[in-house]
């Protein structure tokens, strides 16, 4: 699912694209949204009864991944060969059940999961990184019509994420945290 439209873009230019542009523009946002997800790891399109696979460890607890956390609601938790699984409980990070899980197996959880209305945030900064991308020569680091200059670049791609989208989708992007334990009565 794309983060912005190529109408959208065209909006914020102010003036209408041509096919090959509206095509650029499509790849563009196609890669943006793929950097996004990436940079954020997190899965912002809504999933619906949809199954992904987790390698179970020893022990109880079954970590999920940040990708699907989103709004997770989980329906159903089976091993990869169909076999239903009864009594886990979904704890808001992952899966528990006692005795515990069969260590390297395969365990398959249906559910739901992702943003039913993306955060404008996401549309911002997709629509402004393609827009930048659209701006850039590739190969092309500087330019100057007075007395004319012209120097050249590393090959390297624009498509990467600047600073200011980084900084923008902050907020979505798992960051580390400390957490202070004290013992009762100190």
């Amino acid at each position: 699912m794309a983060l912005v439209t190529v109408e959208a873009i065209q909006k914020r230019l102010g003036w209408p694209l041509t096919p090959e542009e509206e095509i650029k523009v499509q790849e563009f946002i196609d890669d943006c949204t793929v950097l996004i997800e990436d940079y954020c790891g997190k899965d912002f399109e809504r999933r619906t009864d949809q199954t992904f696979d987790l390698v179970a460890d020893v022990g109880c607890w079954l970590s999920i991944p940040r990708r699907y956390l989103p709004y997770l609601t989980v329906d159903s938790v089976s091993y990869a060969d169909g076999v239903p699984l009864e009594g886990w409980q979904y704890t808001g990070r992952g899966l528990y059940i006692y005795p515990g899980w069969k260590a390297g197996h395969v365990v398959t959880v249906t559910g739901s999961w992702g943003y039913s209305t993306l955060p404008g945030v996401l549309g911002v900064a997709t629509a402004a990184e393609v827009i930048r991308w659209m701006a850039q020569t590739p190969g092309l680091a500087m330019e100057r019509t007075g007395e004319r200059e012209v120097e050249f670049a590393t090959a390297s791609s624009p498509q990467s994420l600047s600073e200011t989208a980084k900084q923008a989708l902050r907020r979505y992007r798992a960051s580390a945290t400390t957490l202070t334990l004290r013992r009762e009565g100190q």
